[in-house]
């Protein structure tokens, strides 16, 4: 009894918490334009599609947090070092017995130069479609108990209000993409997340989402032709939450670059570790074929939560493909 009081006790805290505070994702760095918008396009290749899948803490309940992600972007137009990038990005939470779902649409817009060879550096902008809604339908309440069972018939006597609110939202930000050599790759990237500040609240019209700020890099290091480390780290401060995310993926080549036709036909596997501050560890799996690349990590919860989760984290997947892949090792496609 005393474990269900302390996990329900977290559950209306972690709830609490996560109304002020963006879901995270453990591969942050398989995707940096929807933590950053001036990563839009910035990649090799023509087009990218992404899509991932995230199911946390679910030994509390099988629908504690459920989020869904999709995006494309591609650069759009090329001149002379300089680019334009577009993409369009979908993500979807759903949280708890109430089915509080938080959806988000938003079109990524990104302008870079090549200030030195293979070195880029962009700026973009994210005008978002912020949607929240809730099923009060889906709850029971103490007026609503008849002795042995809830009648939901019954007037629960909780105030009624809107279950479903729509707002604008902005976020911005800078990105660094570099190749120094043929071994070496480096990114770094600062964004400011819910610029507009738009109120999320059902009940009040003072529960403004606080203002993100983020900063995300990551290196790619080549041994030798086969094996490379490449460490990652993501950043973020919203409000009174901090949090940050660090590790290396340790990557093996299976297949490495054609030197004759210059076709970055890669096929490698890698394995990572990372440590989520005050929050967990976790592991991460991926394997890339030419322009396909899969990932799964799992979170092993370390916080105090861990008394309702049993150290039970979070599963996430991702799957990503690059039209047009043609190696990070010879520059962009002109």
């Amino acid at each position: 009894m005393k474990k269900y009081i302390a996990s329900l006790g977290f559950v209306f805290t972690v709830i609490f918490i996560f109304a002020q505070q963006d879901r995270h994702y453990s591969m942050f760095n398989e995707s940096p334009m929807i933590i950053n918008p001036g990563a839009t396009g910035l990649f090799s290749g023509d087009v990218q599609l992404f899509t991932s899948y995230r199911n946390q803490w679910s030994t509390i309940s099988p629908n504690m947090f459920t989020t869904m992600s999709a995006s494309l972007d591609a650069k759009v137009y090329e001149k002379n070092g300089g680019y334009l990038a577009a993409g369009v990005n979908f993500y979807n939470d759903v949280a708890g017995l109430s089915q509080l779902k938080t959806g988000i649409y938003n079109l990524s817009l990104s302008y870079g130069i090549e200030v030195e060879q293979d070195q880029y550096f962009a700026i973009g902008i994210q005008p978002t479609y912020y949607q929240r809604s809730i099923e009060l339908g889906t709850l029971t309440w103490g007026n609503q108990w008849a002795g042995e069972q809830f009648n939901t018939l019954q007037p629960s006597g909780e105030p009624t209000f809107a279950e479903s609110i729509i707002k604008f939202d902005l976020n911005a930000g800078v990105y660094y993409y570099g190749q120094l050599d043929d071994r070496f790759l480096l990114s770094l990237g600062g964004a400011i997340g819910h610029i507009t500040r738009p109120n999320v609240g059902f009940l009040t019209t003072d529960e403004k989402l606080y203002r993100k700020y983020s900063l995300n890099g990551a290196i790619e290091y080549g041994f030798n032709s086969k094996i490379y480390l490449d460490p990652s780290f993501y950043v973020f401060m919203q409000g009174p939450n901090k949090s940050l995310a660090i590790g290396t993926d340790f990557k093996y080549m299976i297949k490495e670059q054609s030197k004759y036709t210059g076709y970055y036909d890669e096929k490698s596997f890698l394995i990572g570790m990372y440590y989520r501050s005050s929050d967990s560890f976790y592991t991460k799996l991926g394997f890339n074929w030419a322009g396909f690349s899969f990932g799964a990590a799992y979170d092993v919860n370390i916080s105090s939560l861990s008394i309702a989760t049993n150290g039970m984290g979070g599963m996430e997947f991702f799957l990503r493909y690059r039209i047009g892949f043609i190696g990070k090792y010879n520059g962009f496609k002109s």
